[in-house]
């Protein structure tokens, strides 16, 4: 059911994206950014969404010699 309830949101903030944004000027962004995170947080298992591991930005890059 979480699936299903999120990949309508994609959907529909998908479609808010292609008219209110294209023709309002970017208007329709903060329901846009909304809808969306709505439904990447019911998508718990990633399947809509991709989720990426973030870098561990304190690892030290070995120099070669």
């Amino acid at each position: 059911m979480r699936l299903f309830i999120s990949k309508i949101l994609y959907y529909i903030g998908d479609a808010i994206s292609l008219t209110t944004m294209k023709w309002g000027n970017g208007y329709g962004y903060s329901i846009y950014k909304q809808i969306m995170l709505w439904s990447c947080d019911l998508d718990v298992n990633g399947k809509i969404w991709k989720y990426v591991k973030q870098k561990d930005s304190k690892r030290k890059k070995k120099r070669n010699k």
